[in-house]
């Protein structure tokens, strides 16, 4: 019986030297060294092209057939937030994987991974809704996201914008049980940012706003509203897969893009980077409809990564905490988070509609495909529905750096410990509206209110 192989992966590795690199203004000179260097600490295992890429695949460049790391048409594609597809493969490794058992093919929900004769890995991206938990399956790193390292690095650096980290409501406990939101707020501080915002806090106006839609749209027994909530795999699935249910969906953006666009209202010269556990945020980004607003997207893992290559370590930071959002808010960070927010705010602002208020909470693909086949054909009994792409809800990104269960638990702690209950109670979602030009008054993020604009799912008008 032949032994199998070990699973290794040297994206840890490649990240980190070239994260490195990058913040001390070598990357450029070094990338062939890195690139040497380990691939002759894995020279058994790998080849000098499967290195070369995953380098520019850590640079946000596509994979190449070449064994250097940078071609003469690069240098402009490093300059800015990767393009798609986001999810790439890099084949070369495929070989030392198991024919018979392909963890990537078994994790797929949606048959968009394949391997051609030879072995190697195929990706149908007209199927691939992006979630990336195949990248998570894959030890051997044929399978990878792009990484924004670079461009945001260089921007950190430079220090010619003000940079703001908007950090999904999942980041509690995500950077060791000693990282308090005060210590990873400084620091991000540390290393250029100029605030530490809370998503959580736009998913408090984009609460108001969903509860406002779901009194304004939802009338009979036969109405429903579809939350776009923070997932965009899950909007991805119904615009492909459901296009008759796709005019139920909240017209409301997603957190991520509601805290960059406002943000950018506030600061027009300001960069906003989205820092999560989601892979396909990535490529939200990058929506024709949304892009601008995001400059770049980082995982918790990347992001510990940059830690790391930085030698800062946020536990042994000041505790400096700005604390800006609800329970509510930070909810959205697991799976029926969304739902009991919206409810929790109906029951403030209408009362007699939070009665009538009938949600189902779809956690992972299989299930919301499930769930989604179901509404189609008027056999859920539910009228606002919320859809997690991944098990858990957010907590169970691939992005990741603790188990799902202990994300869940952090964020109930963190969550409880807000001094607003609801987002109506939040004092920082008025000051943000007094901000935006209104009186101040929750009233403004109805369908039609004068807020509304900011948070609509389609480009915002150029002053």
């Amino acid at each position: 019986m032949n032994e199998q192989p070990k699973p290794f992966n040297i994206k840890p590795r490649i990240l980190y030297q070239v994260a490195k690199a990058a913040w001390e203004g070598k990357l450029f000179e070094r990338r062939e060294e890195i690139c040497s260097l380990v691939h002759k600490e894995f020279a058994d295992q790998t080849t000098r092209r499967h290195v070369a890429n995953q380098i520019r695949i850590a640079m946000g460049l596509d994979p190449h057939n070449s064994d250097s790391v940078i071609s003469s048409h690069d240098q402009e594609a490093l300059m800015g937030m990767s393009s798609e597809p986001i999810i790439v493969a890099n084949p070369d490794a495929c070989s030392r994987c198991d024919s018979n058992n392909r963890p990537c093919e078994n994790i797929c929900p949606v048959a968009a991974i394949t391997h051609d004769e030879l072995g190697q890995v195929k990706i149908d991206h007209t199927k691939c809704m992006g979630e990336g938990h195949c990248v998570a399956a894959c030890s051997f790193g044929a399978l990878t996201e792009k990484a924004n390292l670079v461009p945001l690095i260089d921007l950190l650096r430079q220090r010619t914008h003000p940079v703001y980290a908007s950090v999904a409501p999942a980041f509690a406990g995500q950077f060791g049980v000693d990282v308090t939101p005060g210590k990873l707020r400084s620091a991000l501080l540390k290393l250029g940012f100029k605030e530490m915002v809370e998503t959580a806090l736009y998913a408090d106006i984009v609460t108001i706003k969903e509860a406002f839609e779901f009194d304004h749209y939802v009338k009979n027994e036969n109405d429903f509203l579809i939350t776009s909530c923070c997932c965009p795999v899950w909007i991805k699935l119904i615009e492909n897969r459901f296009p008759e249910l796709f005019k139920h969906i909240s017209p409301s953006v997603s957190p991520m893009i509601a805290s960059a666009r406002i943000i950018k209202t506030f600061e027009q010269d300001a960069k906003v980077v989205f820092i999560g556990p989601c892979i396909a945020k990535k490529s939200e980004a990058l929506l024709p409809d949304l892009k601008g607003a995001v400059d770049f997207v980082l995982t918790f893992q990347e992001l510990s990564t940059i830690f790391e290559a930085t030698e800062i370590n946020p536990a042994m930071e000041k505790d400096d905490e700005n604390p800006q959002a609800s329970w509510g808010g930070r909810v959205y960070g697991r799976t029926g988070g969304v739902s009991a927010a919206v409810e929790a705010t109906l029951k403030n602002l209408v009362p007699r509609r939070a009665q009538s208020f009938i949600p189902v909470k779809l956690d992972g693909i299989p299930d919301c495909q499930k769930g989604l086949e179901q509404l189609k054909h008027g056999e859920l009994k539910a009228n606002f529905i919320e859809g997690m792409a991944c098990k858990g809800g957010c907590v169970g990104g691939p992005g990741i750096n603790i188990p799902p269960e202990e994300g869940t638990k952090h964020i109930n702690i963190y969550s409880k410990s807000s001094a607003s209950p609801t987002p109506v109670e939040n004092p920082h979602v008025y000051s943000l509206l007094a901000r935006l030009g209104s009186e101040a008054q929750v009233t403004d993020l109805t369908v039609e209110g004068p807020a509304a604009a900011i948070l609509a799912r389609q480009p915002l008008a150029k002053k």
